[in-house]
């Protein structure tokens, strides 16, 4: 008995080990698609156990994708066979499978298996298979099979790119059959157009669009910005980094002379890419062609921008929230020299190489006491950085600092934040969307309010009142308001660094708090500048901004085919502004207190408010009508009539000694100092009206052969009665050869092959609004007539009796094509673009006439130029997860001509002569730096017209010395000269570069995976040359004017020396980067080819990365999406300019860079959809 006991309880034991040992064995794998068996091999590799089945009843050929990490095999072997009939069982290391006799209850998950075709038959490899509102998916294999398990009743989704995805429901089926059509939305897109929308396979035109998906998330808070290097052709600048400011928009390069603009309309509406929100967008159309633009007529001469917002839609109430934090700092460097000793021997080296004496009148004591401090950071209560000294018999304050002047004035980081929420929904007869945003961003300045804000409304409704007429409102309000010290917006002048006199060796304040004065020091002026940023929101400025847009449209469809619509536009804007200062008080001796005496109108107690009204009124009313005959032709007609008028009146009122500081008013104007009130009152106003008839008609045979005839009959009020009117015509074609017989063989890979062309002609009213009429200007003489300053009229130049409208006759030729189920797409532009007639000066009158030359229509200009867009888009698995990509480039480059122009001479003073490329810059050519005074003295030849300090200076410092630039003699007459200043007597000069960019590019990356989206882009000029301004003291330095507070740091070791007689930079001497005289300057701003400047960049424009959570996570909080982000603009860029201190895009801007810096940003965001 004890025996048997004990085999009993022996037979237990093994068996409760083995049991307990198989549940304890885990393994790890990582299987995508592979089969039973292979699993089953790995299985017994990592855990000893051998399988024993029967091939004949075992499937174990069938493919699964399995990842387990540390799990028992039990676990793994019950997720392999769950949904079959196979049972497993263990008898020691021997795992024995099988097949189970007695029925099963059907398992909750079961096995799909299927194959997926194209419409020719060919499997697609590669396609995503996955159960809906679940994580479980799997890829088609190379015969275009798949299998997977699903819960019963679940539904697939199978999905390829370039290919239509089908949702299908598995009930009752285990094998599926899918073919998959081509997905033909990239051809039947609609884009919309001017006066309606087509479809892009059928365009012939050269139209550019921007989806939301492409504006999404970006913290620019223009859309203006947002589409820089998005479209090939279109041309963004930005004319400073100041909060809020918009961009300006140039499409194909130079238009006119004379300047002008692409129209941009919102839904159809004229209006500002700068008042909208970006959230608001559905999609921008950018017509570039003259052919596409002609429907507009006279507006739209240099191109049209279509802004198309998004709508309502039918459905339960949407509710979309997208909310941004982040913050700004700038491109550039702003590591400035803020040690006082450096900043004293810098200054005073380039001031003595000038005068002989020093600018800084610091005694060696004086030196000593700066270099003992140079490391101190922070002032040392050991080693003060104000002392009181005895000064021509008086106390005065004697300054030793360190300040980094930059840091104390401005931010560096500064906060920003953006919110947008929309409400959307409707009934099948009514659809309505409400949205709205905020921004709020801080500016720069610290010392004084900087701060931007802007809020958007938005509110759509349409109703259909039966199934033939529809009523519709679209009605937007814009508001912003900036805040900011000095001067004016984006032009503020405090950036102005050389009027600051704030060398680093001077504190920020006495230590009595008053402000300092550096005149004692430098004999020269004072910190007058820094006095108004320093008094906080004494000298300030505001401009705010309303403009108000409601359209309402009616929409008829009386008949299958016809649709008319007529709608009628109001919009209102009013702008005011502000600014105020004060006048400024400073101490250089303790206890003393003075003010500033020196006339200016940023340091005299002034207040200035202005004002700037406009309403404007359109009225649309036109008719489409489309269908077919014979079944392969197919047409569409449309035609109407356009009325709108613009009034605008301005008014500005300026008032003197004020009584107050603080308030503003001009109730509180002051006596002067001869007992009078002091005020100034100014005003104008303008009005225009453009009345047109236009035409469009659409034709196509079979989808191949496309023809459209468009044109437009124009009336403008800016021109006299009998020129008023024109018509301009224009026509396209194309030609989709992928429709063709002969290609058919093709189609397995080409999905689209289209060539096209079109010419239109267009006129150009974006002239004066009463350039045909001899105008009187009434302004104030600057003479005494008694003791007033008298009131005076005067006449404008005479007119011409034939002035009439500009033309822009364009040729365009394109080709558009996609291949591999349009996952590569290709798009090449070539256009020709002929401005004629342009306004300018035309024969000139004689002296004794009294003014000047009639403005004519005498100067012609070509532009040429090509585009070049490249896409690809994939999908692949990874680690068991869809993943997708795109690739987006677009290249354009172009150039510009005048081939007509009123100066046979070539006369550079001109500006423009016949032959001349646009941009063009002239200068001399430098062949080095004189290495000694000795080869400087024997230079034969004569530099002093471009080195007027040759002339000026004196005893030691007079001629040419070792360090300065030697100009090359190209004429051989031994004088660096202007010659006749024509081309045809340049003197020494030659094209040495051009203004224009060269080469522009973008380039865009992104994916999705697993909840995780990425998208980089880059966008860049190849080549653009600049000439720094005399003025532009970023760049140049102390050889402007050498007190300049913000010096580049080390700068002294980039100028000649004879230690380095290699540099950059010529010897150290003042102001000779300063007056451009004209035919006689100064040798730095003389142009040259030394320090012209390539600011081509490369700049990585926006970098976004966001995850989205998953839908099982969120639905059970009752949101349906929630994404986080981060998103950067111009976080980097890439430039061979010679200096850290400019951006390219600024230094592109021209002028002297004193201007507010560019910024990058960077935010975290959330959008979340209810």
């Amino acid at each position: 008995m004890n025996k048997k006991i004990t085999l009993l309880f022996g037979i237990m034991f093994f068996i409760l080990n083995t049991t307990v040992f198989a549940q304890n064995k885990t393994v790890t794998l990582h299987e995508e698609q592979s089969s039973i068996q292979t699993i089953l091999s790995k299985i017994e590799k990592q855990t000893k156990y051998l399988f024993v089945y029967d091939k004949a009843q075992i499937d174990v050929k069938r493919k699964v994708t399995l990842k387990v990490n540390n799990k028992p095999v039990s676990q793994v072997l019950n997720t392999l066979f769950a949904g079959t009939q196979v049972s497993y069982t263990q008898n020691g290391n021997n795992i024995v499978l099988t097949i189970r006799k007695e029925p099963v209850r059907q398992s909750s998950v079961r096995l799909i298996k299927g194959t997926i075709t194209a419409p020719n038959g060919e499997p697609v490899i590669g396609a995503t298979v996955k159960e809906k509102d679940t994580d479980n998916g799997v890829i088609s294999d190379i015969d275009g099979k798949f299998s997977i398990r699903i819960h019963s009743g679940a539904q697939l989704i199978i999905s390829y790119v370039g290919m239509v995805t089908k949702t299908i429901s598995t009930t009752g089926k285990s094998f599926l059959s899918v073919t998959l059509a081509e997905d033909s939305k990239t051809l039947e897109e609609v884009v919309v157009v001017g006066y309606g929308t087509q479809k892009r396979v059928n365009l012939t035109g050269a139209i550019s669009t921007v989806s939301s998906k492409d504006l999404i998330d970006r913290p620019a808070t223009s859309a203006t910005h947002m589409l820089q290097g998005k479209v090939p052709g279109l041309n963004i600048t930005t004319s400073s980094g100041t909060p809020g400011n918009s961009a300006s928009i140039n499409i194909r390069g130079t238009n006119s002379i004379n300047g002008g603009s692409p129209l941009v309309l919102i839904d159809g509406v004229e209006g500002d890419l700068g008042h909208i929100n970006p959230a608001d967008i559905e999609s921008i159309s950018v017509i570039k062609d003259a052919s596409s633009s002609a429907i507009y007529g006279a507006r739209a001469s240099f191109g049209v921008v279509l802004v198309t917002t998004k709508d309502g839609g039918e459905g339960k109430v949407r509710v979309s929230y997208n909310g941004r934090f982040g913050w700004t700092r700038p491109t550039a460097s702003v590591d400035f020299e803020t040690r006082g000793y450096y900043s004293v021997k810098t200054v005073n080296t380039f001031w003595n190489a000038y005068t002989g004496v020093n600018y800084m009148s610091y005694t060696e004591d004086d030196m000593l006491e700066l270099w003992l401090r140079r490391n101190d950071k922070t002032e040392n209560p050991s080693r003060p950085w104000t002392v009181v000294k005895e000064r021509n018999g008086r106390p005065t304050y004697y300054y030793y600092a360190n300040t980094d002047f930059w840091h104390y004035l401005y931010r560096e980081n500064k906060p920003m934040m953006n919110h947008d929420v929309s409400i959307s929904g409707g009934t099948k007869k009514m659809k309505y969307l409400l949205s709205g945003g905020y921004n709020w961003e801080k500016g720069m300045i610290k010392k004084s309010s900087d701060i931007f804000k802007k809020a958007n409304f938005r509110s759509k409704l349409s109703f259909d009142v039966n199934d033939y007429v529809n009523i519709s409102n679209n009605t937007s309000f814009y508001h912003s308001k900036y805040t900011y010290p000095g001067a004016g917006g984006s032009s503020n002048w405090y950036f102005s660094t050389s009027q600051l006199h704030a060398l680093a060796c001077f504190p920020t304040q006495n230590p009595d708090g008053t402000s300092i004065s550096s005149h004692a020091f430098n004999g020269y002026r004072m910190m007058n500048s820094l006095l108004t940023i320093r008094d906080k929101d004494k000298h300030k400025g505001a401009d705010r901004l309303d403009d108000f847009n409601t359209t309402t449209e009616v929409t008829l469809k009386p008949v299958k085919g016809l649709e008319v619509k007529a709608n009628f536009t109001y919009n209102i804007t009013n702008k005011r502004s502000m600014s105020r200062y004060v006048t400024t008080e400073y101490s250089q001796y303790p206890g003393v207190v003075e003010t500033y005496e020196e006339p200016s109108a940023y340091t005299e107690n002034r207040l200035k408010e202005a004002t700037d009204y406009a309403h404007y009124l359109a009225t649309n009313v036109y008719a489409t009508y489309g269908g077919n005959f014979l079944k392969k032709h197919n047409y569409k007609v449309t035609a109407g009539f356009n009325y709108e008028t613009k009034y605008m009146k301005t008014n500005s009122a300026y008032g003197y000694n004020l009584l107050s500081e603080t308030l503003n008013d001009f109730n509180l104007i002051g006596e002067d100092s001869e007992g009078e009130r002091r005020m100034e009152i100014k005003g104008g106003q303008n009005e225009y009206a453009l009345a047109g008839y236009f035409g469009r008609i659409n034709y196509d045979y079979d989808g191949k052969y496309l023809v459209e005839f468009s044109g437009r009959y124009d009336g403008s009020s800016r021109f006299s009665s009998k020129d008023r009117w024109g018509f301009f015509p224009s026509a396209s074609v194309g030609w989709r050869l992928s429709e063709e017989s002969f290609l058919s063989s093709a189609r397995s890979w080409l999905s689209n092959l289209k060539v096209r062309y079109s010419y239109g002609n267009l006129g150009n009213q974006q002239v004066g609004y009463y350039d045909y009429l001899r105008t009187i200007n009434i302004g104030t003489q600057s003479y005494l007539f008694g003791d007033k300053l008298p009131s005076s009229a005067s006449i404008s130049a005479p007119v011409s009796s034939n002035l009439t409208w500009e033309t822009v006759e364009h040729h365009n030729i394109g080709l558009d094509a996609s291949f591999f189920n349009n996952r590569l797409t290709f798009t090449g532009e070539a256009y020709i673009r002929n401005t004629k007639d342009m306004l300018t000066a035309g024969i000139s009158l004689p002296a004794t006439y009294g003014t000047s030359s009639p403005r004519m229509n005498s100067a012609d200009m070509q532009t040429k130029g090509y585009e070049l867009s490249l896409g690809w888009q994939d999908m692949f698995k990874l680690a068991g997860k869809p993943f997708s990509y795109q690739v987006n480039l677009t290249f354009n480059d172009y150039t510009s001509e005048i081939t007509k122009f009123n100066n046979p001479e070539k006369a550079f003073a001109k500006g423009y002569y016949e032959g001349m490329r646009i941009g063009e810059i002239w200068g001399y050519h430098i062949d080095g730096l004189f290495a000694t005074d000795e080869e400087a003295a024997s230079y034969e030849v004569d530099q002093r017209r471009v080195n007027d300090i040759i002339n000026s200076s004196s005893g030691a410092l007079k001629g040419l010395h070792a360090g300065d630039l030697r100009f090359a003699d190209l004429d051989g007459d031994n004088i660096i000269s202007t010659g006749e200043n024509t081309v045809y007597n340049p003197g020494d000069r030659r094209i040495i570069g051009n203004s224009e960019p060269r080469y522009q590019y973008g380039a865009n990356l992104a994916f999705q995976w697993y909840g995780f989206d990425f998208s980089v882009f880059f966008q860049g000029i190849g080549r653009m040359d600049w000439y720094p301004a005399h003025e532009a003291e970023l760049f140049w330095g102390p050889f402007n004017r050498a007190y300049a507070t913000f010096l580049p740091k080390n700068f002294l070791e980039q100028c000649w020396s004879e230690e380095n007689p290699n540099a950059y930079f010529p010897r150290p001497r003042a102001y000779v980067a300063y007056d451009n005289m004209g035919d006689q300057c100064r040798e730095l701003t003389a142009k040259n080819d030394r320090y012209l400047q390539n600011i081509g960049y490369c700049r990585l424009k926006n970098l976004t990365v966001g995850y989205t959570l998953p839908k099982n996570w969120t639905r059970k909080a009752g949101i349906d999406m929630l994404r986080v982000y981060f998103s950067g603009e111009n976080l980097a860029c890439w430039s061979g300019i010679k200096t850290d201190y400019v951006d390219p895009e600024q230094a592109r801007r021209g002028g002297d860079l004193k201007v507010y810096p560019w910024q990058k940003t960077f935010t975290f965001g959330i959008n979340v959809n209810f």
